[in-house]
């Protein structure tokens, strides 16, 4: 099958273009950037025969992209957890305009096998012991899940007139070879380099291979129109630090932090972006940290079933995102050579 993927140059794009390569798919690619796309490509020179160069939000271009292809799978969409109030009103007026110039040009153009890149930052989960694919959209979100509730009700409407969409909710998204060192991974350089904060709830990541696996087997599908949550397992903020350890060779360095402490730095950012007026992205929002403090595990048994995608231990994937970092400078040099090394001996 030709599956037309949009953003093909970011992270979750790249892996998904890889994977449906390896499962013997052809791939077209819409990309905005000629140039990025040729750069992250030129070692797979084979994937630049079928580029489109064009917007998510013009009708010509996604035509343009869709004609002839058998599915799609669209995985791109800005993301900043920081994100201010214009900016991220901005971002939902594109995702929902993208929605519409290409999810529903390819219904148009009969395509049966779609598939929408969301995000769990689109679920309420507040007030819940576990959450799945059913938990409620959240009403009263930051800016940033505010945008991307705004593209999920729209891919919903859609689905629930009969279109053939799969929906899928990754949480932080880590692993190797990541082209712009995206939100998860950099939050693993982070963690790194300035320690981990115990405080209450804990962690569920996913590795970007596994999220790639699960494309490709809904694409496969036909899909089952409906919603896939891909969480690996759930650590609490101690047992997460003590993978980090193992994963880089050396003890991370922890620090103790109430709940309540880091949600109050998240409700000062708030005010510092609307007082300031500009992005801020050193500073935690309430959004993230929510998320940080009052994580609810998320299931993916009916992803496991439904699929027979299994989502690989975090040890595993935090092992291969350390090694990655060492390997292209993203880490302090004096440390590196210890990241690399260990990585390299779980080759």
């Amino acid at each position: 099958m030709r599956i037309l993927v949009t953003g093909g140059t970011g992270f979750i794009g790249s892996h998904t273009v890889r994977a449906l390569r390896a499962a013997g798919h052809d791939v077209r690619l819409l990309v905005r950037d000629e140039k990025k796309a040729k750069r992250l490509w030129q070692a797979d020179p084979a994937v630049l025969e079928d580029l489109v160069v064009g917007s998510l939000t013009s009708a010509p271009d996604t035509a343009r992209a869709i004609r002839e292809c058998d599915g799609l799978v669209h995985t791109a969409a800005p993301v900043a957890l920081a994100a201010s109030a214009s900016h991220a009103r901005r971002v939902a007026r594109e995702n929902v305009l993208a929605i519409r110039r290409l999810v529903e040009r390819a219904l148009d153009f009969g395509i049966e096998r779609i598939v929408h890149l969301s995000s769990t930052t689109v679920f309420d989960t507040r007030g819940l012991e576990r959450a799945n694919e059913e938990t409620p959209i959240i009403e009263d979100g930051d800016a940033y899940a505010a945008s991307k509730v705004a593209a999920e009700r729209h891919v919903r409407a859609l689905q629930e007139a009969g279109a053939p969409i799969a929906i899928t909710y990754p949480p932080g998204v880590i692993g190797p070879d990541d082209p712009g060192l995206s939100e998860g991974v950099k939050g693993v350089q982070i963690l790194l380099r300035d320690g981990v904060a115990i405080t209450s709830s804990g962690i569920q990541t996913v590795d970007v291979r596994d999220l790639a696996a699960v494309h490709v087997a809904l694409v496969e599908r036909k899909p089952e129109p409906g919603r896939f949550v891909t969480p690996a397992e759930y650590l609490p903020w101690a047992e997460f630090a003590e993978r980090l350890d193992q994963a880089a060779g050396i003890r991370i360095r922890r620090f103790d932090v109430p709940g309540e402490a880091i949600r109050f730095a998240g409700r000062v950012g708030d005010q510092l972006r609307r007082f300031v007026g500009i992005e801020l992205d050193a500073v935690v929002s309430r959004e993230a940290s929510r998320f940080a403090t009052q994580w609810v595990e998320l299931d993916a048994s009916r992803t496991t079933e439904v699929l027979g995608v299994r989502f690989r231990p975090a040890l595993e994937s935090l092992a291969d995102t350390v090694r990655w970092l060492a390997e292209h400078g993203h880490v302090d040099p004096s440390r590196a050579l210890r990241f690399t090394h260990r990585g390299r001996g779980r080759r």
